[in-house]
């Protein structure tokens, strides 16, 4: 991408991702969404819950943050955009994962073989969602590089 002079240390910063249609509503908010669409599906279990509820609070938290410290800490453009787009690049790394469990539904397989690969589907889930929630956390505390 072409950038004024001065701009170019921007180029280095991931393009934003573009929620998909169907994490665009009920909400405005895709991580919001993901955890509505997962907290439906009625074969995930109690795990799974708790992941979400983990993944709700550090992102709200993480965004509490954000709007507190974006005008006042002195951070550079750069920075600020790196940091606007941690929420969107762990939502799309959960979805990533609840796609691929959503898409077992398409796959023509013996039942026990499709509760197996969910069984599996679902521990991703889970490890999606705690490593997202876990980058929020670590993010605020400063324990974690930008870009």
């Amino acid at each position: 991408m072409n950038r004024p002079p001065g701009w170019e240390r921007l180029d280095d910063i991931p393009d934003e991702w573009e929620a998909p249609i169907d994490l665009q509503t009920p909400t405005p908010y895709p991580e919001v969404n993901i955890a509505i669409k997962l907290l439906s599906c009625d074969f995930l279990g109690f795990e799974v819950r708790v992941a979400v509820g983990r993944f709700v609070r550090e992102e709200a938290q993480y965004d509490i943050w954000y709007l507190k410290n974006a005008a006042s800490a002195g951070w550079d453009d750069r920075k600020l955009a790196l940091l606007r787009e941690v929420p969107m690049e762990q939502t799309r790394d959960v979805y990533e994962v609840w796609k691929r469990l959503e898409d077992l539904d398409t796959l023509n397989l013996p039942n026990s073989e499709l509760r197996e690969r969910r069984t599996v589907a679902t521990a991703e889930i889970v490890i999606a969602l705690e490593r997202a929630a876990d980058t929020f956390l670590r993010t605020r505390d400063g324990t974690v590089e930008e870009g």
